[in-house]
C-alpha cells in the first residue's frame, strides 16, 4: 500500500483557516448591534446629539416661564419596543390613535471611562477599580455597561466608544419632537441593541426602578 504523504504548509494553512471561520462564526453569534434603520424608533436603540429642554425654575417663578437646553452627546431608547412600534403607524399616517405615546423614556448614556471619573458637585469621584470591575460585567445593579460599537454596526459607518448607562439617570421627551430632531438632521440614530442583549438591558433596568428598600435587611442567628 502506497503511503500518503502529508503536506505540513497544506496542514497548517488549513488548521489556519479553520481558526478564523471559528472566529468568524463567533463574531456572527455573539453580534450586540445593529446599525439603526429608518423606521419606527426602537428600544435599545442609541441616538447622538440628543436635545432635551428643562424649564428654569427662577423664570417659573417669576412668571416668564424660559426653557434651558440640555445636550445628550448619547441616549438610549427605553420605551417597550411594541409601544414604539404601534405609535409609529398612526403618526406616520397623521391618524388618531390611542395607540400614540406623548413621550419617549430615554436612559442617559455616557462614555465608560467619563462614569468612572465622574464629576459630582465639582469633585471627581472615582469609582474604585472592585466596583468598576463589578460595572465592566454588568454585576453591579446600578449600572450597565456595553463594549464598544464597531463601524459596521453604526449607521454613521463609525466607531463608538465604550459605553455605560446609570439606570438613576432616566429622561422623557414628547415623541413627536424627537422625531422632529431626527428629521432635521439634529439628532442622530445610530444603532440598536439585538437580542438577547437588548433584554439583558431591560430586564437590569427594570429591575432597579422596582428594587424594594428595606428597613432591615434579614439576619442570621
Amino acid at each position: 500500500m502506497a503511503e500518503i504523504q502529508s503536506n505540513p504548509d497544506q496542514s497548517e494553512a488549513f488548521v489556519f483557516d479553520s481558526q478564523k471561520q471559528d472566529l468568524a462564526l463567533q463574531k456572527t453569534i455573539f453580534q450586540k448591534y445593529a446599525p439603526s434603520v429608518d423606521g419606527a424608533l426602537r428600544q435599545g436603540e442609541i441616538l447622538t446629539n440628543l436635545k432635551q429642554f428643562k424649564l428654569n425654575i427662577e423664570s417659573l417663578r417669576l412668571g416668564k416661564p424660559l426653557a434651558e437646553p440640555i445636550i445628550h452627546p448619547f441616549a438610549i431608547i427605553m420605551t417597550q419596543d411594541c409601544d414604539c412600534e404601534q405609535d409609529f403607524k398612526p403618526r406616520k399616517d397623521g391618524t388618531i390613535s390611542n395607540a400614540t405615546i406623548p413621550s419617549m423614556l430615554f436612559c442617559e448614556v455616557v462614555m465608560a471611562e467619563d462614569l468612572r471619573n465622574r464629576d459630582k458637585g465639582g469633585k471627581t469621584i472615582d469609582i474604585n477599580s472592585t466596583v468598576w470591575g463589578q460595572v465592566r460585567i454588568n454585576k453591579n445593579e446600578r449600572y450597565h455597561f456595553l463594549e464598544a460599537i464597531p463601524n459596521t454596526a453604526d449607521a454613521s459607518g463609525e466607531e463608538l466608544p465604550e459605553l455605560a448607562l446609570d439606570f438613576k439617570r432616566y429622561f422623557t421627551i414628547p415623541t413627536e419632537e424627537v422625531y422632529y430632531r431626527i428629521e432635521i438632521g439634529e439628532a442622530k440614530r445610530r444603532c440598536r441593541l439585538i437580542s438577547p442583549y437588548l433584554e439583558h438591558l431591560t430586564s437590569r433596568f427594570n429591575y432597579f426602578q422596582s428594587r424594594i428598600a428595606l428597613p432591615e435587611d434579614h439576619t442570621s442567628i
